[in-house]
């Protein structure tokens, strides 16, 4: 019933996702779903914690800490923008809904705090690395500003689509040198 669910939110987004669309999809019953999800909204956790999981499962957190032995700042940034980028685009839909759905659902903020949290201390670990390149005295702070930058930017990415929001479209690469050099730029010279 997930795989159907997900199916379902490729084609049509969250809206074609209803308990009549995943049942038929998967082939099962009402009684099946109610034993399994009591809800659409237990289906909408229960999709939440497999979308999260692809996050973990697909070493995200791992490809993003091998940003951190790159040899200078500039290079470490820019791995870890770009392996994050990749990451986002390949779960674009599943992570807009999630930003959206999840902000009146108190369990699926926490779990999005718990990795958003985790995102940023491989960030500030990653300044901390390149520490010598980095011109502010207070690193933890550089690092929560750096990652909101990054957030932010993420975020648009995942609530926009391309050009929507200023105008202008621009590519993955370019997006990432953008966003790598103003995050560089920060912590070099913003101190």
């Amino acid at each position: 019933m997930l795989d159907a669910a997900e199916s379902l939110m490729r084609e049509g987004g969250p809206r074609a996702i209803t308990i009549e669309a995943v049942i038929e999809r998967s082939e099962t019953s009402m009684g099946s779903f109610y034993a399994r999800f009591e809800s659409r909204e237990g289906l909408f956790q229960a999709l939440h914690e497999r979308f999260l999981n692809y996050v973990i499962e697909e070493d995200l957190f791992q490809q993003l800490e091998g940003a951190i032995a790159q040899p200078d700042l500039a290079s470490a940034v820019q791995t870890f923008i770009s392996r994050l980028y990749v990451m986002q685009q390949k779960h674009r839909d599943a992570g807009a809904f999630f930003m959206i759905y999840s902000s009146g659902d108190s369990i699926m903020r926490k779990q999005g705090a718990e990795i958003s949290r985790a995102f940023a201390e491989l960030l500030h670990r990653l300044v901390k690395a390149h520490r010598t390149e980095v011109s502010h005295k207070n690193l933890r702070s550089a690092s929560d500003f750096a990652a909101l930058l990054i957030s932010g930017i993420a975020l648009e990415g995942l609530l926009h689509e391309p050009g929507e929001f200023t105008g202008l479209v621009r590519s993955q690469k370019q997006i990432v040198n953008s966003t790598s050099q103003a995050v560089v730029a920060y912590l070099k010279y913003g101190g």
